[in-house]
């Protein structure tokens, strides 16, 4: 007689094993609390089984590994356009040391991020990671089924256009928000007639919460992603966000980076733009396996100028969303899963590359978990040695009157319970110490 599905999770919790069959694998909970980063065991009813623990490490990669990347990639945001960065950054460079090593550095602030973290005693905002910042406090008001009105009514009181006189908010975020005042709603207010930047790379870097929301379960989470690029872009301009939303969601559950890019380009249409690119740099990878920058440059030559009427460079084809959209899938490619190297490939693509750098880290952070984020990026930084990644705090410089000041555990925390929720909302369950999640059909 089969086993009644009260009784398998009766025996789960207990840590016995459960049969489910001959082709089904075995459960074993006493052995889930103490899964590395990346394990799982999947069950015989289609799901997957995560401890709450790894999750939660997981869900803090995505978060400190995209400030990582971020604070990286800023002092070289568009000094490499023409061609890519002689060296792979594997550490911080400020101004000073980035001249001494012959490299271009913004002279702005972006020229002086160690120092800047080091006043600071934690991470600050950018727009990597302020406007989920925004997002993430609406979905806990409002629940998973957030709606258009409701998130406009968000940008409109704490996405603002400029902060003490200073721009902060560009291109397809900007436009957006102007169109907010106009009295526009999403996705009116990202759509081609209503948005001139409807193409740029906007939506991928502020909607990878959606996968920390819907891990594993990638079709949710790239329709949720969908649903937040469509607040400030269209057609084309939203598929890269697509493509990264199932590499996020995918990442919590599979560290295979070849598996992980055929998921991610499955989630982008076949007349796609974008999604013949993502097939022109995985044939350019196999014809250059060992060597990224060939790949480079045929993706510069033949995707620069997209759309056709972008402009020059940097402004505006440096951030048009196909160009470091592509740029980034390269680095991920052939950056194999190694935190250093995939960040170190996006910055030296050039282009938005800080954008890139804080996508590639926040994915790579998910695939192996905050732990495993080398801690000279994260914990001994200009001289510091905090006990907690960024010293466990995050500086809200920009979308007042927001908290001014939270911890990243109180972030990931927030995400965390959102998780929990989206993944019983989907269907599955909580077993105290793990999770049972409904993971997509790709990843089993």
């Amino acid at each position: 007689m089969a086993l009644t599905l009260q009784l398998i999770q009766f025996l789960f919790l207990l840590g016995m094993p459960v049969g489910l069959g001959q082709s089904s694998p075995t459960l074993r909970g006493s052995n889930l609390t103490q899964a590395k980063a990346g394990n799982l065991t999947k069950s015989g009813w289609g799901s997957a089984t995560i401890s709450k623990g790894v999750l939660h490490d997981k869900i803090m990669g995505y978060w400190v590994g995209q400030l990582v990347g971020n604070f990286m990639g800023l002092p070289f945001e568009f000094q490499y356009n023409d061609q890519p960065m002689p060296l792979e950054p594997q550490t911080y460079y400020d101004l000073g040391s980035g001249r001494a090593a012959g490299l271009r550095v913004n002279a702005d602030g972006r020229g002086r991020i160690p120092q800047r973290l080091n006043r600071l005693q934690g991470a600050y905002t950018d727009d990597d990671t302020d406007i989920e910042f925004v997002t993430l406090h609406a979905l806990e008001n409002h629940g998973l089924d957030l709606n258009y009105k409701q998130i406009a009514g968000y940008w409109k009181n704490y996405v603002h256009i400029t902060v003490n006189g200073g721009d902060a908010l560009w291109f397809a975020n900007r436009v957006a928000r102007e169109n907010m005042n106009r009295g526009q709603l999403p996705p009116q207010t990202g759509s081609q007639s209503q948005n001139r930047y409807w193409w740029t790379i906007d939506p991928q870097l502020v909607n990878e919460l959606w996968s920390a929301v819907y891990p594993g379960m990638i079709d949710k989470a790239v329709e949720r992603a969908e649903w937040g690029a469509r607040i400030t872009s269209d057609s084309w301009g939203t598929h890269p966000t697509r493509f990264y939303a199932a590499l996020y969601s995918g990442a919590f559950f599979s560290s295979d980076v070849d598996k992980l890019y055929e998921i991610g380009m499955s989630k982008v249409p076949g007349d796609s733009p974008f999604h013949q690119g993502l097939k022109d740099i995985r044939r350019w990878k196999n014809e250059s396996p060992h060597d990224w920058k060939p790949t480079w440059y045929k993706i510069k030559n033949k995707y620069a100028r997209y759309p056709s009427d972008c402009g020059g460079f940097p402004w505006n084809c440096g951030v048009s969303s196909m160009i470091n959209g592509l740029m980034g899938a390269m680095s991920f490619l052939y950056g194999e899963g190694d935190f250093k190297k995939t960040v170190g490939v996006g910055i030296a693509a050039g282009f938005d590359c800080d954008n890139q750098a804080a996508t590639l880290g926040g994915v790579i952070g998910v695939m192996h978990g905050a732990n495993a984020i080398p801690h000279d990026l994260t914990h001994r930084i200009a001289g510091n040695n905090w006990n907690a990644p960024f010293n466990n705090k995050y500086v809200n410089e920009r979308r007042q009157p927001l908290p001014r000041t939270m911890t990243n555990t109180e972030i990931v925390g927030k995400i965390m319970l959102l998780a929990e929720r989206a993944i019983a909302q989907q269907g599955g369950q909580d077993f105290g110490n793990t999770l049972q999640v409904p993971v997509s059909a790709s990843l089993r």
